[in-house]
């Protein structure tokens, strides 16, 4: 494998990954005087920026003194939320801090009197919070091309943070996050993940996980797309018995279904994923079980299997002869929107 591909050390970032919840943050700004109760909680983002609203949705009980389910509402738009009212905390997220659409919504938002939370590495979100006095939390960038899709974790502290700030968490929720995820190794799961990408290549991806994972197969869409620059797709179970696999009746490619579960999953929906590998196989496709370890919560399960798929995606690019950090379509394409 020709690791001098990787230009921008994408192999260390995902060796570092799991460490980002460790960063300690402070939120500028912050109101003097802050509503004592909220119903729910809107995040604008886009792409890798939305990645860590969806982990706050599907773990967010986890964080809480009682295990209390907060309504959190994502806008990937350019409009405002239609879940905003008067009790919503409302935060903006954008890596960059360029992001037109977060930028537009920011603004609306701001536009209806609303005090919003800007989240960036910087850019002109930033800059948009700081001449209008709103609170803002400066997100890490480690080196110039470090990528939306892997600040998963360092967003949600940062999140995490500002929950806490405005009263929605106890101060516990700190110490609960870094413990939830502290016995992730991601160096474990590299070997798993190299074999898996030689499986992969050639093919076209499609990525399973049970409804109590879909988030993951997400994120190894996201990541496959993104690092290898080849399509993948996923979708979860029980939904896709009733529709997508009918549709491998007649293939027009060659693909490598990945099939993820947690190793002590053990609704029908486990039985469901037995019989689909039978049916498939006896149809000449091609099928790959993965059984991730259990860490005791949801979190830690989430991100370890995330992180099968980061090293999937790493080598699959490596083995195309391409480096897995750029995302030069995504950079073309707003060019063309300038225009």
């Amino acid at each position: 494998m020709n690791n001098t591909l990787d230009k921008f050390n994408l192999r260390q970032v995902i060796l570092e990954a799991v460490d980002q919840i460790n960063y300690d943050y402070s939120i500028e700004n912050l109101p003097i005087s802050i509503q004592s109760k909220f119903d729910n909680i809107i995040i604008n983002g886009m792409g890798g920026s939305a990645l860590p609203a969806e982990l706050l949705s599907e773990t967010f009980s986890q964080y809480t003194e009682d295990g209390t389910q907060y309504p959190v509402y994502i806008n990937r738009d350019y409009n405002s939320s239609k879940y905003i009212t008067d009790t919503s905390l409302i935060l903006a997220i954008s890596y960059s801090g360029n992001t037109e659409e977060t930028l537009s919504a920011y603004e609306n938002a701001i536009a209806e009197n609303r005090v919003v939370v800007a989240m960036a590495a910087g850019g002109a979100l930033i800059d948009k919070a700081r001449e209008l006095n709103q609170p803002y939390v400066l997100i890490p960038n480690p080196s110039p091309d470090f990528q939306p899709r892997y600040a998963t974790l360092y967003i949600l502290k940062a999140i995490i943070e500002v929950l806490i700030q405005f009263g929605v968490l106890s101060k516990s929720a700190r110490e609960k996050v870094v413990g939830l995820v502290s016995s992730v190794k991601p160096h474990e799961f590299e070997s798993q993940g190299e074999a898996l990408a030689s499986i992969i290549k050639g093919k076209t991806p499609v990525i399973y996980a049970t409804c109590e994972y879909k988030l993951s197969a997400h994120l190894w869409k996201i990541k496959i797309n993104e690092n290898a620059k080849t399509p993948c797709f996923w979708n979860y179970i029980p939904e896709l018995n009733h529709n997508e696999m009918v549709g491998f009746t007649n293939p027009q490619a060659e693909f490598q279904f990945i099939f993820l579960q947690n190793e002590v999953e053990t609704s029908r929906n486990i039985k469901r994923f037995e019989k689909l590998t039978q049916l498939f196989e006896s149809r000449g496709l091609s099928v790959s079980n993965i059984v991730v370890p259990d860490f005791g919560n949801k979190l830690a399960n989430l991100v370890a299997m995330t992180l099968i798929g980061d090293w999937t995606a790493y080598y699959l690019a490596l083995s195309y002869g391409i480096d897995p950090t750029p995302v030069d379509m995504v950079e073309e394409f707003k060019l063309l929107l300038k225009d």
